[in-house]
């Protein structure tokens, strides 16, 4: 299963709720103004682009609440018999990550919606596009190197 294959089969409407949850626990203050619509065109956007095949998976450790210390370390991109690792968060190509394959821990119980969900708050953790993405962690992180 990949991400570009929950994004064919969940509309918006079907894991709203659950990305709504993940806001109220992790951001409460933002969850209270959250624009839906706005949201709903950032997943139809995603759900537009065509998967790139891919060398790497993911790797969802545990659930997207409560993750500490950096939400998006749960869910790792990894490469097969390799040990480096970053967040999806963090990956550079969306089309990309729309190609991975999903490898869940048998530990973690979690339902396809919530898994959409969680991977669609992952992708958008540093802005609603590839490019305001990639713009704000080099900013992010030119500023913590600084």
């Amino acid at each position: 299963m990949t991400f570009g294959y929950l994004l064919s089969t969940y509309h918006f409407d079907e894991i709203v709720e659950e990305f709504r949850a993940l806001w109220r626990i992790n951001a409460p203050k933002q969850a209270e103004h959250l624009d839906l619509g706005g949201w709903r065109k950032i997943y139809q956007s995603l759900q537009a682009l065509d998967a790139k095949p891919s060398p790497y998976y993911i790797r969802l450790g545990c659930r997207w609440e409560g993750c500490s210390p950096l939400i998006d370390m749960n869910c790792a991109v990894r490469e097969e018999g390799s040990d480096s690792l970053s967040s999806v968060a963090s990956h550079p190509f969306w089309a990309e990550v729309l190609g991975m394959e999903i490898v869940v821990d048998g530990d973690v119980q979690i339902t396809p919606q919530e898994l959409t969900a969680g991977l669609f708050w992952e992708i958008t953790y540093y802005g609603g596009t590839e490019g305001l993405s990639r713009m704000n962690q080099e900013r992010i992180f030119s500023m913590r190197n600084s």
